[in-house]
């Protein structure tokens, strides 16, 4: 058991009471959920305040956890692992936003609509992650489902007809449509926990 599981735990038990309807082994699961992102939250922070790159992370980090919290996707066992893969990933992601050259926007216009359309069938079939800490309620997953395909598609469209106005947002917006779709694929869990079976 890690720490924050522990930690959970311990929290879990000290405030449920008989009116909670969750049990204590569910309530210690969102509270460390809640604190591996609050730690995943400061880290991220914290490390692009020191590489001059807020600019170009929070918005991605605004866009990836928006759409991730709908969908879920694949989910590192290790929270160590979690933190180091998911700060990387937007530390990384903020980097190549700021040092990305503007190109010629009618190219950069059909990029953004395969990357958006490559996105929106990915959420379309994989959407929301069945397993994962979503739930399983149906009604819950079709809504989250619309919810984020509205929200790609509609993201998508504005982010092609804005180009020329906010290039580093849109290209941002698209990079985490791109990365979130990347976390749905079936594949990506199944790599996942080859990593995680051989470590």
């Amino acid at each position: 058991m890690t720490w924050t599981e522990r930690l959970s735990l311990r929290i879990a038990q000290s405030i449920k009471t008989e009116e909670t309807r969750f049990s204590v082994g569910q309530l210690a699961h969102g509270i460390e959920i809640f604190l591996l992102n609050v730690m995943n939250v400061i880290a991220i922070v914290a490390l692009s305040l020191f590489l001059d790159l807020v600019g170009e992370v929070i918005p991605l980090l605004l866009f990836f956890f928006g759409l991730r919290l709908l969908t879920g996707g694949v989910h590192l066992k290790n929270p160590w692992a979690c933190l180091i893969f998911t700060v990387g990933l937007i530390i990384s992601g903020g980097f190549l936003i700021k040092n990305l050259p503007e190109f010629s926007s009618p190219f950069i216009q059909i990029g953004l609509l395969v990357i958006g359309g490559v996105g929106f069938l990915i959420n379309y079939f994989f959407a929301p992650a069945k397993d994962t800490y979503m739930p399983n309620d149906p009604k819950i997953q079709s809504r989250n489902r619309i919810i984020v395909l509205l929200t790609i598609g509609i993201g998508c469209l504005f982010s092609v007809i804005l180009i020329g106005y906010t290039y580093k947002l849109s290209m941002t917006y698209i990079l985490a449509v791109l990365l979130q779709s990347v976390l749905l694929i079936p594949r990506t869990f199944r790599i996942i926990s080859y990593l995680e079976n051989k470590s």
